[in-house]
């Protein structure tokens, strides 16, 4: 079963990505970002390492280095001091769900593909322009099957 949906995820946290520095270290070469901020009232002010990987048709990519565990990562959060995901020990959004809203976002997932209205209820409707016919068959299929999987579970409960 999932944690309770009230423990804190990753977008609690402030972040620092490491694409939003990407012009400024195409002009300068430099080994770390020097950090200057405040964070709940404490003022902070350090330097986080950066790492460089080629890639495989040319250039390069720049990474962050974690504070606390020297893992390379594209996402630092805030905690303090700007660490990774790992350390934070927060999940991700989607990580907290409970199993029948995994079901509702799937279905919301099927519905925005297949380009119908918002809502439980769908009528007849058109295959997407472009989209294969086993494509829209197999996503019918699918959202039938949680449609019966949300009613079982709505009748087994009442």
């Amino acid at each position: 079963m999932p944690a309770i949906a009230t423990s804190p995820n990753l977008s609690h946290y402030p972040r620092l990505r490491i694409a939003s520095y990407r012009e400024q270290l195409r002009q300068t070469d430099d080994n770390s970002l020097q950090l200057s901020y405040r964070y709940r009232n404490k003022p902070y002010n350090y330097c986080v390492q950066l790492t460089k990987t080629r890639c495989n048709y040319g250039g390069s990519r720049y990474w962050l280095i974690c504070l606390s565990c020297s893992k390379k990562t594209s996402v630092l959060y805030c905690a303090g001091l700007y660490v990774c995901r790992h350390c934070i020990g927060a999940n991700y959004g989607s990580q907290l769900q409970q199993p029948v809203d995994r079901i509702y976002s799937r279905l919301n997932a099927i519905r925005e593909r297949l380009s119908w209205q918002v809502g439980i209820i769908h009528g007849i409707s058109e295959r997407p322009k472009g989209m294969h016919a086993k494509t829209y068959n197999r996503l019918l299929k699918e959202y039938e099957q949680l449609e019966q999987k949300i009613i079982g579970t709505h009748y087994a409960t009442t």
